[in-house]
């Protein structure tokens, strides 16, 4: 109903207002329109009451009133934005009971990775076809997977996969050990060490240095002492161990023991042998020896009790503040105790700095031409560039056929052969036309009549905007339509 005002004449008592039966009649249309619009055309259903900031109107069951908007109706798009915390708060994902966390391969895949709400445990499956399978390891250094088809767990480092052995692992998956040489292994050989090639092959025992084969091996090939060697000649070769002066041995079992007979040795003992610098050393030559620690250039040392303590007298205090630094395209070395570094925005980026305080912003990157103006909203073209528009914004790609007539796609809505569409007051709408002069897009009051021309602008072969006027009636019904081919027509209606 269109608005209704109460005439009340030109001065008072002139009679020339409303009478008390017409201003009624207007005041009970007002009020029947309010518990229409607002209600169930007996009560109203809307009770603001003392709303707190930034809580909506919520429906409780029995009217709109102020609350917390504290639970979803639908599932929730997040358009590209993220979810955030201010003041280095907590964001806390809590399901209800032993509902797990999930997170979907796409819109139509699995929840391979989740959170298990029964044991609050990470899980996940990290399984691919093969290595071939394996994603780029320079870009994820340190992940683990799992290959299929080799039946092997790896890990990427250095560039590359690296398999992990297991218990199914053959000895000869290890880097070192060639299980090919002599056309691979045969009952009863070894691993032996090549030198020269630097890895463990298969050979027979008895082809080695040191002992011959049969079932009775020599225990030892060479034997060391203070003075002297001995090197085992035959399987049966005796290793006797025989105490000097003042020593005695014994062995039980399979344990030898050495004894000392003899007096200990005087208690002052070389507290050193050897003690070596930067230039020069000095060896003990009796129990007595003292070995003096002196300062050089810009350092002293004194000795208290039993600590040593060494002070650099002459300490360089102003050093580099820092040594070299990398960006994403270049490197700059310090050269000096005074280099300084300076941090400049670049495209879209200010950077300013307050006392001990560094703070980088990023700018909006609007499109070419585009500004910004209070209560705008925002809205970005196929090149990811921001444009901004009158109102809140919804925006549809077009495509087009003359047999098939025009298909709309994006904000929820994926239809085809002229549908119609139903448009809001005081929205802005984006069309798109991917058809371009194939098909121009032309917003019309009826097919084949005048051109829409109020909130329109853009171009019907490229994008074109349309904020449709507060004033139109619910129900009005405009139609969009090709210029070229006229059979490419459909209707719009305002809601």
């Amino acid at each position: 109903m269109a608005k209704q005002n109460l005439s009340i004449g030109s001065s008072a008592n002139d009679g020339t207002g409303d009478s008390l039966r017409d201003g009624a009649i207007k005041l009970n249309s007002v009020i029947d329109e309010i518990y229409t619009a607002l209600g169930n055309d007996t009560n109203l259903l809307v009770n603001v009451g003392t709303p707190l900031s930034g809580q909506v109107l919520k429906w409780n069951g029995s009217q709109f009133a102020e609350g917390h908007f504290d639970s979803l109706s639908a599932d929730l798009d997040t358009g590209g934005f993220d979810i955030t915390s201010s003041n280095n708060v907590d964001v806390t994902i809590k399901p209800n009971g032993s509902g797990d966390i999930k997170f979907w391969t796409g819109g139509t895949g699995s929840a391979l990775t989740y959170i298990d709400g029964a044991d609050g445990k990470l899980k996940w499956s990290n399984h691919f076809d093969d290595v071939s399978s394996l994603p780029d390891a320079s870009n994820h250094h340190g992940m683990f997977a799992h290959a299929h088809s080799e039946g092997h767990g790896y890990f990427a480092h250095g560039g590359a996969w690296v398999q992990i052995i297991d218990t199914t692992s053959s000895i000869g998956e290890i880097a070192d050990v060639d299980m090919t040489v002599g056309g691979g292994p045969s009952d009863g050989q070894v691993l032996k060490w090549s030198a020269v090639n630097s890895n463990w092959y298969p050979d027979n025992d008895e082809s080695g240095g040191g002992g011959g084969g049969g079932t009775t091996q020599n225990l030892f090939e060479g034997i060391n002492a203070d003075s002297g060697s001995t090197t085992a000649s035959a399987a049966t070769d005796v290793l006797t161990i025989a105490g000097g002066t003042n020593i005695s041995t014994s062995i039980a079992g399979d344990t030898v023991t050495i004894d000392m007979t003899g007096a200990l040795g005087a208690p002052d003992q070389n507290l050193f042998s050897v003690i070596g610098s930067d230039s020069g050393s000095k060896t003990a030559g009796t129990a007595t020896t003292t070995i003096n620690i002196i300062g050089g250039t810009g350092v002293s040392t004194a000795i208290s009790g039993e600590n040593l303590t060494v002070t650099n007298d002459s300490p360089n205090v102003d050093q580099n503040i820092f040594a070299t630094v990398t960006g994403d395209s270049g490197t700059t070395t310090s050269n000096s105790t005074t280099g300084s570094l300076a941090v400049s925005g670049g495209s879209g980026v200010t950077t300013t700095v307050t006392a001990n305080t560094v703070s980088i912003a990023a700018e909006l990157f609007l499109a070419s031409g585009q500004s910004l103006s209070e209560n705008q909203s925002f809205i970005t073209n196929v090149s990811g560039e921001i444009e901004a528009v009158a109102s809140a914004a919804v925006g549809f790609e077009i495509i087009g056929s003359t047999s098939g007539g025009y298909g709309f796609s994006n904000n929820g809505w994926s239809g085809s052969g002229n549908p119609t569409i139903y448009v809001y007051r005081g929205f802005t709408y984006r069309f798109n036309n991917t058809t371009m002069s194939a098909h121009p897009f032309a917003l019309r009051q009826t097919s084949g009549g005048s051109a829409v021309t109020a909130g329109v602008t853009g171009s019907q072969e490229g994008v074109q905007y349309w904020t449709v006027p507060m004033t139109l009636a619910a129900g009005t019904t405009y139609v969009y339509q090709c210029t070229i081919h006229s059979g490419m027509v459909g209707n719009l209606v305002v809601v």
